[in-house]
């Protein structure tokens, strides 16, 4: 059997950061994804959109390891929201390359790919080891669940929520797709890498695809056109389909959204190519995977809820912290909500929300943290979630050095102490841990 101080299940952005920070402060880390390549999300189904990191007062409460991510993004604010404002986007083949150059580095942390976990084995209120896919024996003291959907949880029988409360549906999914070769001399705007340029963008198509819309040529229950530019400004990221009903936590279910997504793909190329801009312009890619909103919240000892994230909450125990709106993708297809963060524009995540409440020594390192259908809708994308992440792994391995793996027992002190060494963005009384010292400025 295999034995490591911490397992992190999923390689998507929470699971790397918690994988970078744990190795970090010392601990020896095993990264298992399921996949044939890590990433996640945002590398298979990207929408190109750095979402938003800053307060109101334009400080990033999103550094650390999402600023070695994104590091471009940090000469500009996501909060301007002036015309002539650069749109913040990211090349999903760059955010990969930087992904495994930062792995790489790591010498305490082993990544796997192509195999997942297939079973949990728990002693008492302790997880003992995981079986993977490959038939191996995997022994950590701490387990941080990093996937999507709250798998490695789910199989840990630990409880969890699944979708809005009362009729438990789930946010809808996209297909994404890319275009290049885009005439830009035809659009009214010949510039789509600012804010002003982006809506006049998305005011044209909108008209156009509405018009198809009327005449029942597309059966996407999406309202307007949203297409986000590459860095290069030179292509087009399209986020503009919406397939309800798709619950990732049954099995097959994704895959078979996936027919659905590509006639609604097929569908709005068709109408695009009606626009000059448009007429010559290159399908360069139809991602292979699904764009998955929302799946399996692991019950945790603190709830998130809506009420604090617009309630701009502050946590004695605060481990992250997230500025994105409450951006709801209705699971009937209707139109979306997005609600912005007041006030200061961010919340906090506390630690009990990472903690899953039917294990002693098990983290969320994910969107599958413990929070409600809406607050979930906010803290999903990588801003939230790489916080999320790191926050997770710097806990576990704080957790095997002090504690026996007992997660409850790593201090929210130490642990925003450590963060802050790492270069990210805490609030509250920091406290080294006892004896501490940086393992990587050894």
């Amino acid at each position: 059997m295999t034995k490591v101080d911490v397992l992190i299940a999923g390689a998507g952005a929470g699971g790397i950061c918690a994988a970078l920070a744990a190795a970090r402060s010392g601990a020896r880390v095993l990264l298992l994804e399921k996949a044939d390549q890590i990433g996640g999300t945002g590398v298979h189904s990207p929408v190109s959109l750095i979402c938003k990191f800053h307060g109101t007062d334009h400080r990033p409460v999103n550094l650390g390891i999402h600023r070695e991510l994104f590091p471009f993004a940090y000469l500009h604010s996501t909060q301007d929201f002036r015309p002539q404002a650069l749109r913040l986007t990211y090349d999903e083949r760059e955010l990969y390359q930087r992904y495994l150059m930062l792995l790489s580095a790591e010498p305490l942390l082993t990544v796997r790919t192509g195999e997942g976990v297939q079973s949990v084995h728990r002693d008492g209120s302790r997880i003992g080891h995981v079986i993977t896919d490959l038939g191996r024996e995997i022994a950590a003291r701490v387990f941080i669940d990093a996937t999507a959907n709250g798998n490695l949880s789910a199989m840990a029988d630990c409880r969890a929520m699944k979708g809005r409360e009362g009729d438990g549906a789930l946010q809808s999914a996209t297909l994404v797709f890319g275009m290049g070769n885009v005439d830009v001399q035809k659009l009214k705007v010949a510039e789509f890498k600012t804010r002003g340029g982006l809506a006049s963008l998305w005011r044209e198509l909108s008209d156009l695809y509405r018009k198809a819309k009327k005449e029942g040529r597309t059966r996407n229950p999406k309202s307007s056109v949203v297409a986000f530019p590459y860095p290069d400004g030179k292509r087009l990221l399209f986020n503009s389909n919406e397939v309800t009903g798709v619950d990732p936590t049954v099995p097959g279910a994704e895959e078979a959204s996936k027919e659905k997504g590509r006639e609604l793909v097929q569908e709005l190329i068709e109408i695009l190519r009606e626009h000059p801009a448009f007429e010559n312009a290159t399908v360069e890619f139809v991602a292979n995977k699904m764009g998955i909103r929302e799946g399996r919240r692991i019950l945790g000892d603190y709830i998130l809820t809506e009420q604090d994230c617009l309630g701009e909450a502050r946590f004695d125990d605060m481990v992250a912290a997230c500025a994105y709106e409450i951006d709801i993708h209705d699971p009937g297809g209707g139109p979306t909500r997005m609600v912005n963060i007041p006030g200061s524009g961010y919340y906090h995540i506390p630690y009990r929300s990472l903690v899953a409440a039917d294990a002693e020594n098990l983290l969320l390192g994910s969107r599958c943290i413990s929070g409600t259908h809406e607050a979930h809708s906010s803290y999903r994308v990588i801003s939230g979630v790489s916080a999320v992440g790191q926050a997770a792994g710097t806990a576990a391995a704080l957790a095997v050095r002090y504690a026996n793996g007992d997660v409850r027992a790593a201090r929210p002190e130490w642990i925003r102490f450590v963060l802050r060494e790492q270069v990210q963005f805490v609030e509250g009384n920091v406290y080294s841990p006892p004896g501490w010292k940086t393992p990587y400025s050894e």
